[in-house]
């Protein structure tokens, strides 16, 4: 697999031992700024471009090598601890924890007992909420050729010698990436890496984020970050369905010729398990798991009328969830339902 595009050819006798370097993988988290999202599923558990999130950090981990990948999971860990184990379990040796820590430093302090009973020179230490294809071979070998204790790959993977371990560990709460690495970076201990011009590195903090990383992966414009990666199809309910310029058009079995039975979907992103009738007309939208969009819904053409239902974004994604899709089905229904005063009456303003 060509995990990284644009990578300089490295022969094997070139590339650094790593039978004594560990990757950490971070994935705890409660990932305020997904809102909604959030109480569906932990943050590294959700679903992107036919993957996890936290399967792109892993996948750099097997790609380059490493022999034991240590899990530090967070709140709701049942669904990624199987995933990570069916998908990954035979390709590297897992070590999972399930910690409700409330920060890095706290989960890195919490996991010494594992990593001070191994024999390990180096850690990895990659976060769980990234879409990246870095070469971790080139950031390891970068390491040791520059031989500082912790090298920092743009705003992503850390590696750390074993000597500073007591130090982050022991450190008060905080992050390692806002509060350690800078004052390693004051005390001169801190090396950086550039990864190659191409490689792909893209954090997901928002709804913003989420929508536009799954939709280029999906479209292939980032390249197959993963191997067997699969494309969710947008709506199985159709007989054809092709996208152009962001936008998708599928057309009905039956009824095609009817107005308003095309379904249109621009720049948005349909998550596993969510179902979108035919005649709706969806932009810059999330679809969240369990949804089941009705026919003829319009979003992402009026801000305010989609604030009413809907979570909107500042970036302008609008999040549709069942219980958001579930008030308004609701509350047209209680409008229907509401009493009409008979018609020609007259109503005084008194």
């Amino acid at each position: 697999m060509a995990f990284l595009a644009g990578a300089p050819c490295v022969s094997r006798t070139d590339l650094p031992d790593l039978s004594r370097t560990w990757a950490v993988l971070l994935a705890g988290g409660e990932a305020t700024r997904l809102h909604e999202l959030s109480a569906i599923e932990a943050k590294p558990a959700l679903p992107i471009a036919g993957r996890r999130l936290a399967d792109f950090a892993v996948a750099s981990a097997v790609e380059a090598g490493l022999p034991r990948l240590l899990g530090l999971l967070g709140p709701r860990p049942g669904l990624l601890s199987r995933h990570l184990a069916d998908l990954w379990g035979d390709r590297i040796s897992l070590v999972l924890r399930m910690q409700d820590a409330p920060d890095t430093l706290t989960a890195l302090a919490r996991a010494r007992p594992d990593l001070d009973e191994a024999d390990v020179d180096r850690l990895v230490i990659l976060p769980a909420d990234q879409v990246q294809a870095i070469d971790l071979r080139a950031l390891l070998a970068s390491h040791m050729a520059q031989g500082a204790p912790a090298t920092l790959a743009s705003t992503g993977p850390v590696v750390l010698e074993r000597r500073l371990l007591s130090e982050v560990a022991d450190a008060a709460q905080g992050d390692i990436w806002n509060d350690v690495l800078p004052r390693l970076a004051n005390r001169d201990l801190l090396a950086r890496w550039s990864p190659p011009q191409g490689t792909h590195l893209r954090d997901i903090d928002t709804l913003d984020d989420l929508r536009e990383a799954s939709l280029g992966l999906q479209r292939g414009a980032l390249g197959a970050l993963l191997p067997g990666n699969e494309v969710i199809p947008l709506d199985d309910s159709c007989d054809l369905a092709f996208e152009t310029g962001g936008i998708a058009l599928s057309v009905p079995r039956f009824g095609a010729r009817q107005p308003g039975r095309w379904t249109v979907l621009e720049d948005t992103l349909v998550m596993p398990g969510a179902r979108v009738a035919p005649g709706a007309r969806l932009t810059r939208a999330i679809v969240a798991p369990g949804a089941i969009v009705p026919a003829g819904l319009v979003v992402g053409e009026d801000p305010s009328e989609d604030a009413r239902w809907f979570r909107v974004t500042p970036g302008g994604t609008t999040l549709l969830t069942p219980p958001m899709l579930a008030a308004r089905a609701a509350e047209r229904m209680r409008a229907r339902l509401r009493p009409r005063p008979p018609a020609g009456l007259a109503h005084s303003g008194s």
